[in-house]
């Protein structure tokens, strides 16, 4: 446990040293929600399906941008293990006392509460400057959690196959991309065609933003839930199949 905790002190003293990371982990998030707040959260446009409820398109969004940025995990777990790998720093952890077991608990640990902080300050911006009401409770932070294990896990995995940076980033971003369209993050999956929706039943973001939007905006607390279980589950899988597959011995 000592070792997790240092090296949970110095990852976080990496980051915060770089004014780079610090703007592209806090500034930009704020930025997008703010920009996309003050373009849609102004419109007062009902979706059709929620006009009875007086949702507008942004209240729709808002779980969908929180979903997408926890997605983000998938890029932020691949891109270290990748540059890790190249740069030789596993050849050194090897011969340290941490096992690799030790560094994924210690990394996915940082993650989380990297994403949480993350979105705790885009929100915090978006109700200060613009009203957005935010309704946080403990399922959606849960679903926070959960969903953060699950990208995460996903990322260990894809770095497991692939050692190259600039392959990775395609992927990775590619990944993201569909997956973002196809899962009613921003668009409702019921405007969707039928092979489309058939894709957002087999993605994991589909059942976050869902979870999301269950809990923070509808209240339908039964859903939200049962996204949270299907969340937990697949995170439990994939961060499962990521860090058995893990290893720095080879480098």
């Amino acid at each position: 446990m000592s070792r997790i905790i240092t090296d949970l002190k110095y990852s976080f003293i990496e980051i915060f040293n770089d004014k780079i990371n610090i703007i592209l982990q806090f500034i930009f998030p704020t930025i997008l929600f703010l920009l996309l707040g003050n373009v849609l959260g102004g419109l007062g446009s009902q979706l059709q399906n929620n006009a009875a409820s007086g949702m507008n398109y942004f209240d729709f969004l808002l779980p969908g941008i929180l979903a997408f940025f926890i997605m983000t995990a998938t890029q932020m777990a691949a891109g270290t293990i990748v540059h890790y790998r190249k740069s030789g720093v596993f050849r050194k952890l090897s011969t340290t006392p941490i096992s690799n077991m030790e560094w994924i608990a210690a990394r996915i640990i940082m993650w989380t509460i990297l994403i949480l902080l993350t979105l705790a300050v885009a929100m915090f911006a978006a109700w200060l400057i613009i009203g957005v009401h935010i309704n946080v409770n403990l399922i959606s932070l849960l679903l926070m959690i959960a969903g953060t294990a699950l990208f995460a896990g996903l990322g260990i995995l894809i770095a497991n196959f692939i050692k190259n940076e600039e392959a990775l980033l395609t992927v990775t971003l590619t990944i993201m991309g569909i997956t973002s369209l196809v899962s009613g993050t921003f668009i409702p999956v019921e405007t969707m065609s039928w092979p489309l929706q058939y894709l957002a039943k087999i993605s994991p973001l589909t059942y976050l933003s869902e979870g999301l939007r269950s809990s923070m905006i509808t209240g339908n607390t039964g859903d939200a839930i049962t996204d949270l279980a299907i969340v937990a589950v697949l995170g439990i899988i994939l961060f499962g199949v990521g860090a058995a597959t893990f290893s720095w011995k080879e480098d």
